[in-house]
């Protein structure tokens, strides 16, 4: 090519991948070709556009994200939906595929936010170090096993770039995740005041990366799971 340009590339499998929600069959076999493609299917599908939960109210989307924005200290482009509610099935390994119910299925946040992130890591080691100090104690077995699990699991997470809001318990003392799961217990409750939009059973959740290259290598390692578990 002149002055040494090449020309731009888009994999067949990746060039099948159509449309807000595409289907599962074409994602898989997107994903299947590298990591390259992986990526793009994270930036272009995952993370952007309208979630498939409010596809019937994209308004009312923004609504939502703006308002959790607000009280997170976010602009609202940093807060998006993972999850079956962002194509409309599960991305996760163990439930690729399952279907999207606006009356059941979890409805997950995440955020990209260094700043956020520092906050919750934060909050976390404060925890932890209270914990193993046997200054806060877990109120039934079911409690216990949730905190030892966060104990082992979310120091690994944290230098991979993420940390999730179930991770510490909503006491005065880690702020950043009382703050935030108090901002999505009151977003849930919003939303079961209105006709419009998704009514999950269960509560709120967000993840937040440090930077969006946490992200997209989160990302990829899911849908190599996926593609592992598949084969």
């Amino acid at each position: 090519m002149k002055n040494g340009t090449k020309t731009l590339r888009i994999d067949p499998q990746l060039a099948k991948v159509t449309g807000t929600y595409p289907q599962p069959c074409s994602v898989f076999e997107a994903a299947e070709v590298g990591t390259r493609e992986r990526i793009i299917l994270a930036r272009l599908w995952i993370s952007e556009g309208i979630p498939f939960a409010f596809r019937e109210c994209p308004g009312l989307y923004e609504e939502a994200r703006n308002w959790l924005a607000k009280g997170l200290m976010l602009d609202p482009k940093q807060i998006s939906i993972a999850g079956s509610g962002r194509l409309g099935y599960s991305l996760a390994p163990k439930k690729w595929g399952e279907p999207y119910q606006s009356n059941s299925s979890d409805l997950d946040f995440f955020a990209v936010s260094e700043r956020l992130f520092k906050r919750l890591s934060k909050d976390f080691k404060r925890w932890s170090h209270d914990y193993d100090r046997g200054l806060v104690r877990p109120k039934n077995n079911r409690e216990l096993n949730y905190w030892e699990a966060n104990q082992s699991e979310t120091p690994l997470s944290i230098k991979r770039g993420f940390i999730d809001s179930i991770r510490v318990p909503n006491r005065d003392r880690y702020g950043a995740f009382k703050g935030m799961n108090s901002r999505l217990a009151d977003l849930l409750a919003k939303l079961y005041k209105i006709d419009q939009g998704p009514k999950p059973q269960s509560k709120l959740t967000l993840r937040c990366y440090k930077d969006w290259s946490a992200y997209e290598r989160q990302l990829d390692v899911s849908l190599k799971a996926v593609i592992n578990r598949r084969d």
